[in-house]
This record gives structure tokens, sequence and C-alpha cells, in this order.
């Protein structure tokens, strides 16, 4: 009898040991206010389950600045491991996530040599499952801690609406 009802609590778990995952944000920002800044990021992150409800995996960003004051403009790259872990709620639905993240950032600027960083961040969200192998994601850019290994770093509490984000994501595999 408890075998069994294992066996049924496991089979109501979606995300099982083996599947991949496919998950990303594409943004989008404009701010003017006599200056005009536009801010274009791409996400993606690739990973599989080691475990029921929990992938490891690679995040990488693309984020491209520019404004209209002195022809400013900046790009930066970022790559590095990830780990999720997936706590559903309420059923087969809704799941509670937090991802850490570690890894590297490269920063060009308009006029200067650019600069690297290194990062560790926290970040809490929510996916929602409304059919198979199909999740849509909200969460909020968290906790990071940042620094370019010599003589500066930052702290980051991110729990805003400012910086609330969607995306969505694909399962693939058994």
């Amino acid at each position: 009898m408890l075998a069994l009802a294992a066996g049924t609590a496991r089979a109501q778990t979606p995300l099982t040991k083996g599947k991949g995952l496919l998950t990303g944000t594409i943004g989008y920002q404009r701010v003017s206010s006599g200056v005009t800044r536009d801010l274009f990021e791409f996400a993606p992150t690739i990973g599989t389950f080691v475990a029921d409800n929990l992938a490891l995996g690679v995040s990488a960003s693309i984020r491209l600045y520019s404004g209209n004051a002195n022809s400013f403009g900046s790009n930066s790259y970022a790559v590095g491991p990830f780990a999720r872990y997936y706590r559903f709620v309420g059923g087969d639905k809704f799941a509670l996530f937090g991802q850490g993240s570690l890894g590297y950032t490269r920063t060009n600027e308009t006029g200067s040599n650019g600069y690297n960083q290194g990062y560790l961040s926290v970040t809490p969200g929510l996916a929602f499952f409304p059919i198979p192998r199909f999740g849509l994601e909200a969460s909020l850019r968290g906790l990071t801690y940042a620094t370019n290994f010599n003589s500066t770093s930052t702290l980051d509490l991110g729990f805003s609406l400012n910086n609330f984000q969607l995306g969505a994501a694909y399962y693939f595999g058994k």
C-alpha cells in the first residue's frame, strides 16, 4: 500500500529526473526624461533535472544599452551555472521555485575599456503549468552580490515590482 502511494505521488510530479528545461526571458525598456535610454535583454537558460523538481544547468544573458546623451552605449554578456528547485503547491499546476546562480559578466561601455564581474544571485519565482511540457514563469530579481574582484562590490535586494520578470519554459525528454 505504501509503495502504491509513493508511486502515485511521484506520478503527480511533472518535473522528474531526466527531463530537460529550456527557459528564458526577453525584455525591453525605454526611459525618456530629457535623455532617452533603451535597454534590450535576452536571457536563455538550459538545464536537466538531476532529481525530481531539482534542475542544474547553464544560464546566459545579453544586455544592450543605448542612450542619446553623448552617444552612450554599453553591452554586457553573462554566463554561469544555476540550480533551481520547484515546490508544487495545490496540485501539479503551480509551483514556487528558487534559483541560485553563480557567474561571470563582461561589460563594455562607449569610451572605456570595460570591466569584468563575478556574481552570486538568489531568485524567487512562481511557475504555472497550463499544459504538459510548457510553463509560464514570474520572478523577481531577488538578492544579488556582484564584485569586480578588486575594489568594488555590490549587494542588491531587487524585491520590487520594478524587477518583475515574465518568462516561458519548455520541459523536454521523458
